[in-house]
């Protein structure tokens, strides 16, 4: 497994948790070392790729990196089997500009989409509905962050109307003491004050409304959210 980690702090938290996972799951991890923001030449990268035999491809770089890494990765002859990326293949636009087919199959983690089973706390609208709500007023395609930006409000408002109060400390442990289900799943905040919503492994295919669309393709540990395709393996050229 070839790692993209930039140097940033992302890069460093995915290089520090992967490093210590992977190899008891029996990947051999090849990290070509931190690369700063806006790198023009993956070269070296590609050479080590080859020689180590890597099959996938990891990383967390910023859309820009990607794609000059994932286009100096073809034009060079060096295609794995499976790049799964974080971060630079959020947003359609994103992947939009990569240009030609090279989006076709990139996998990366799903926080939300509209075919997450859950609803607001606030309306009872559903994350389908929510998403139809925006495309009809912006005639765009929905993103992920739009639910994790809405789920703000109604944590907001649920801390509210406990605390009866706008005091800061009163405000604050509401806030803490949050326990309630939202349009994003079930948040509950841990003593390290955060908590972890529902995560789902998905795939970028050819779309037909879109250019591209984001199938949810795993759902191993939320079997709730249900998948709309399987994976397609290897990567298509």
């Amino acid at each position: 497994m070839g790692a993209l980690w930039p140097n940033d702090p992302d890069g460093t938290t995915f290089e520090k948790f992967f490093k210590k996972i992977l190899p008891d799951r029996g990947y051999k991890v090849i990290d070509p070392g931190r690369f700063p923001f806006f790198n023009k030449d993956f070269t070296s990268f590609v050479n080590l790729f080859k020689k180590e035999k890597v099959e996938i491809v990891t990383g967390c770089p910023i859309a820009p990196d990607w794609g000059t890494a994932w286009k100096q990765f073809h034009q060079q002859g060096f295609i794995p089997k499976i790049a799964t990326i974080a971060k630079a293949c959020l947003f359609p636009a994103d992947v939009n500009a990569l240009g030609g087919n090279l989006p076709n199959g990139i996998t990366t983690e799903v926080w939300w989409t509209p075919y997450h089973p859950f609803k607001s706390s606030l309306t009872g609208e559903s994350a389908k509905d929510l998403c139809d709500a925006w495309t009809k007023e912006t005639n765009k395609e929905w993103t992920q962050p739009i639910g994790f930006k809405y789920a703000g409000f109604e944590i907001a408002a649920d801390a509210l109307k406990r605390a009866q109060t706008l005091d800061k400390e009163k405000l604050r442990d509401a806030i803490g003491a949050t326990n309630m289900n939202t349009i994003v799943g079930p948040v509950k905040y841990n003593e390290q004050h955060f908590s972890e919503t529902p995560l789902v492994g998905g795939q970028w295919v050819k779309g037909t409304e879109y250019p591209w669309k984001l199938q949810i393709i795993s759902d191993k540990r939320y079997p709730k959210i249900p998948t709309t395709g399987e994976m397609q393996f290897p990567i298509p050229s």
